[in-house]
């Protein structure tokens, strides 16, 4: 059976697409996910929205593809950079650029996992029931049963050292996750070969609850990174279409959540740590009647200096900073009401950062007497270092330079209290 692919372009105009029945009625379910406009019950014209990158199958014969405006090896050191991952060789990035999703978050896991493997597995004490040939740990009475025993075997009931911790069974369940999923074979030989390192973890499904459970400490850190990008995974596997007619999923790929998280880290490196990601300021906008006091709160993305007075709020936004069509000439007044009021709120200078789509951008806007910035990041050109200058020149723009004066290089790993994250080969 042959499976059509329809391949959309993130921020393209869209395709017209022709459906069965159960294909139409799959696709009204990723509305969230994409821009869907009906021209009848089974013909639609279908495009992504904003930030959407990924795949979606309708049925077996049916797929919808959003593949990223970005080559993929920016896309995988932008994800790398945003979680610090251990970038894969740009080789094999070279390698998937023609996959999905599946491929990526695969090659970038397995990466990481091998990271993991070269300096140890954490292992745990868990209680452990076991019938073995001799006393270990206490005898369980309640276990033996007249006529019931196992003849040589004796039930106990001990504490081991083991790899089956919550940590590992986050790590296995979601490699065996992207195991099924339709990998490329350089990439499927990458997951297999890490699954192999946890053979004796039992293979549980990985929920956010189990997420929240493993509970990061100076003996597990070194996992955060890993576990990172196993919540993307979780979070990216998006709408399971329930059971029928059509069996399929989708699997976006979060770029506006990476995008945020780099730009984050950017502006930490560059000011030794001063910048604060989501601050909330809930005593900015008072409701003096008709309601709680404090209902109302600011979050910005990015607040840098003392919380009280600021230096500088940055608000990233992946989308594209003006109106659907270039011709408009018109920013989009929602981001520009949003940062503004930041900058009222906060008496503090706003800068909204977008990525490049059409022509680059550095507008200056104000409003008595507060000014909002409008800049963009050429993500694919120039990748992780597009956002690190940016960071730098915004730093030394706006705050005065409070970083001492020491190499980018060194001063950005100082930040993080770690050697230099480094560079694509």
């Amino acid at each position: 059976m042959t499976t059509t692919v329809v391949e959309l372009e993130e921020w393209g105009e869209g395709q017209p697409v022709y459906l069965t029945a159960d294909e139409a009625s799959a696709l009204r379910r990723l509305e969230e996910a994409l821009r869907v406009t009906w021209k009848g019950e089974r013909e639609a014209r279908v495009a992504p929205r904003e930030g959407t990158v990924g795949i979606a199958s309708l049925s077996s014969e049916l797929t919808l593809m959003v593949r990223p405006r970005w080559p993929v090896d920016s896309l995988l050191e932008l994800a790398a950079y945003a979680y610090g991952l251990t970038m894969p060789p740009i080789r094999e990035a070279a390698m998937i650029e023609e996959g999905g999703p599946q491929d990526w978050m695969a090659l970038l896991l397995a990466t990481e996992v091998e990271r993991l493997l070269a300096q140890g597995l954490r292992q745990g004490y868990r209680e452990v029931e076991e019938e073995i040939p001799y006393v270990r740990g206490r005898i369980d009475f309640n276990q033996m049963r007249p006529g019931r025993e196992r003849p040589g075997l004796i039930p106990c009931r001990f504490s081991d050292f083991v790899l089956d911790t919550v940590e590992n069974r986050v790590l296995r369940g979601t490699l065996e996750i992207l195991s099924t999923a339709p990998l490329c074979a350089p990439v499927r030989r990458r997951v297999y070969s890490a699954l192999t390192a946890f053979l004796q973890v039992p293979l549980i499904t990985p929920t956010r609850e189990m997420l929240a459970a493993s509970r990061l400490d100076r003996l597990n850190a070194y996992y955060r990174p890993a576990l990172e990008l196993c919540r993307l995974v979780i979070e990216a596997i998006g709408i399971e279409l329930s059971p029928g007619g059509v069996a399929g999923a989708s699997f976006f790929f979060p770029m506006a959540k990476l995008f945020e998280s780099a730009l984050e880290r950017a502006l930490s490196e560059a000011c030794l740590g001063a910048s604060q990601g989501q601050r909330t300021y809930a005593d900015r906008i008072l409701v003096r009647c008709g309601g709680p006091p404090w209902s109302v709160a600011l979050r910005p993305d990015n607040v840098l200096g003392p919380r009280d007075a600021p230096w500088l709020v940055v608000d990233a936004k992946y989308k594209r900073p003006t109106a659907e069509h270039w011709e408009a000439e018109r920013f989009l007044s929602s981001d520009l009401y949003q940062a503004f009021a930041y900058a009222v709120a906060l008496r503090a200078a706003v800068v909204l950062v977008y990525p490049q789509v059409d022509e680059p951008i550095d507008a200056t806007l104000e409003l008595a007497g507060h000014t909002v910035q409008v800049r963009t990041v050429d993500i694919g050109r120039h990748g992780v270092g597009a956002l690190r200058d940016l960071a730098e020149e915004l730093v030394a723009q706006h705050c005065g330079s409070p970083a001492p004066s020491v190499p980018g290089a060194s001063r950005r790993a100082l930040a993080r209290g770690q050697q230099p994250w480094p560079q694509a080969d």
